[in-house]
C-alpha cells in the first residue's frame, strides 16, 4: 500500500490527492492491479493493491499521481509505503481508529466499510484485500463493542462533535457556522464537513476563510451577525480578548422580530440552536444560554471530560491493542495458510499431470487396447493421484500449522 495522511502532509497537500467519487469509480472499473482499494478521506489518501507482480513504491505512488494529474516528484516525499506484515498492520490501525487524529473515533470504520464496499462491487477486489478489510472491519467491531475507546476522546474538537451529534442527531439538513480558522478550527471543520455541506466560516483573516472556499461559503468577520441567523449551530474558536457574540446581537440578528428585557424575551425563541464557544477567553457572552431554545457548551465543559476520558483512555486502549493483535494474526495466519494451499495445488496439479503421462504411456505400449479400455485406465490412474494428493497434502496442511507444511512440501520439492 502507498498513501499520504495528516501526520506527513498538511491539508494544502492532502486537498490535492483527494481523489472525487467519478474518478474512484473508473480507477477501479480500469484497475492495473489484480486487487485494488482506494481510500480517499479528508485526513488520508490511501490505496491498497494485491498483485503477483513485484510493485514498488515508486510504481504505487506514480499511480496515485497519475489520478490527480500531479507530479510524483514533486509530491513523492509525502508518500509512506507498507506492504506484507506492516501494511496488514497499517490497515487493522487505521479501521479502528488508532490512526486517526482523535484515536478510536468511529468515522474512519464507516469510511473504510465504504471504499471496501466501492471496490467489491466493481470486481477490484479479490481473495486477499476482501479477507484483509473483512477481518479488519470485524476486528474494529469488536473492539467498538468490548472497550469504551471511541467514547474516551482526549480532542477538544472530537468531543465538541459528539456534543453536535447529541443535540441534533444527523446533521446532513442542519447549517454549521465556524468563527476562527486557526488550529482549533481547522480541525473542528475536519469534523463538521464529514457530515454536512451547508458549512459557513469566518476568519478574522478573509483569506483564512477563503482557502477553504471548496467546501464551505467564507463570510467576513465583520459580516458574522449576518449569517447566525441560518445557522443550527455556531462553533466559536476565535482568539480574541472580548465577546465577538453578545447576547443582545445574537437574538437581534436570530429574531429580529423579539425584544429582550434583560434575560426575559416577550416571546420564547422556538428554534433550537447549539453554540459551541472553544475560545479561551470565551468568544461568547455565556448568558446567551440563558436565552430559551439556545444551548450553549463552553471549553471547560469539555475539558472535564477530556480530563476524566484521557485516564480511562490508557486502560481502553491496551485491550483494544490485545484486540487488535488478535485480528492481524488470524489473517496472518489465513495468508501464510493460503500460500501454503497454493503450493499445494500445484504439487497436486503435478501429480496428477505425471499420472496422466504414465497413463497415456502404458496405453501406448498396448494398442490391441479399445478405446473405453484406455479411457479407464487413464482415469485410474488419475483417482489414484488425487487420492494420493488428498491423503498426503491436503490431509497435512488441515493437520499442520503453516510453518511445518512447508518444511513437509519442501522435502517433497514443492517449494522454490
Amino acid at each position: 500500500m502507498a498513501g499520504m495522511n495528516h501526520k506527513v502532509a498538511e491539508i494544502a497537500i492532502r486537498e490535492k490527492f483527494y481523489i472525487p467519487m467519478d474518478i474512484k469509480t473508473r480507477a477501479l472499473q480500469q484497475s492495473p492491479f489484480e486487487e485494488l482499494l482506494i481510500l480517499a478521506t479528508c485526513n488520508r489518501t490511501e490505496i491498497y493493491v494485491a498483485s503477483e507482480k513485484p510493485l514498488c513504491q515508486e510504481d504505487l505512488v506514480r499511480y496515485v499521481c497519475g489520478l490527480v494529474g500531479e507530479n510524483p516528484e514533486q509530491y513523492s516525499r509525502y508518500f509512506y509505503y507498507k506492504e506484507g506484515e506492516e501494511a496488514v498492520r497499517h490497515v487493522m490501525n487505521v479501521c479502528a481508529g488508532l490512526d486517526s487524529v482523535a484515536m478510536g473515533e468511529d468515522q474512519i470504520l464507516h469510511q473504510i466499510g465504504r471504499a471496501y464496499e466501492t471496490a467489491h462491487q466493481h470486481g477490484a477486489t479479490g481473495l486477499a484485500l476482501n479477507k484483509l478489510f473483512q477481518e479488519a472491519i470485524r476486528t474494529t467491531k469488536r473492539i467498538k463493542t468490548e472497550t469504551n475507546l471511541s467514547k474516551l476522546s482526549c480532542n477538544i474538537p472530537f468531543l465538541a462533535m459528539k456534543q453536535i451529534q447529541k443535540t441534533f442527531g444527523d446533521l446532513e439538513n442542519k447549517t454549521v457556522y465556524i468563527v476562527g480558522l486557526g488550529e482549533m478550527g481547522s480541525l473542528m471543520l475536519k469534523y463538521v464537513q464529514e457530515n454536512t455541506t451547508h458549512i459557513y466560516a469566518s476568519s478574522k483573516t478573509f483569506a483564512n476563510a477563503q482557502k477553504y472556499v471548496d467546501v464551505l461559503t467564507p463570510v467576513p468577520f465583520e459580516d458574522r451577525y449576518k449569517v447566525l441567523g441560518d445557522c443550527d449551530v455556531v462553533i466559536l474558536c476565535s482568539a480574541c480578548q472580548d465577546p465577538i457574540v453578545t447576547q443582545e446581537e445574537f437574538l437581534r440578528t436570530c429574531h429580529p422580530e423579539r425584544s429582550a428585557e434583560g434575560t426575559q424575551l416577550k416571546d420564547p425563541v422556538p428554534t433550537l440552536r447549539l453554540v459551541i464557544d472553544l475560545g479561551s477567553p470565551r468568544n461568547a457572552e455565556s448568558s446567551i444560554g440563558d436565552l430559551p431554545g439556545v444551548e450553549y457548551v463552553c471549553v471547560d465543559d469539555l475539558e472535564k471530560i477530556v480530563s476524566e476520558n484521557r485516564r480511562l483512555r490508557m486502560v481502553e486502549l491496551e485491550t483494544a491493542k490485545e484486540i487488535l493483535e488478535q485480528g492481524i494474526g488470524e489473517f496472518l495466519q489465513w495468508s501464510r495458510m493460503d500460500d501454503v494451499a497454493k503450493q499445494i495445488n500445484v504439487l497436486a496439479e503435478k501429480m496428477v499431470g505425471s499420472a496422466r503421462e504414465e497413463a497415456e504411456k502404458l496405453v501406448h505400449s498396448l494398442p490391441e487396447l479399445d478405446d473405453a479400455s484406455a479411457r479407464k485406465i487413464q482415469m485410474m490412474y488419475e483417482r489414484f493421484a488425487k487420492k494420493m494428493a488428498n491423503d498426503y497434502l491436503y490431509k497435512v496442511k488441515d493437520s499442520n500449522n503453516p510453518e511445518d507444511v512447508k518444511v513437509f512440501l519442501k522435502c517433497l520439492g514443492g517449494e522454490s
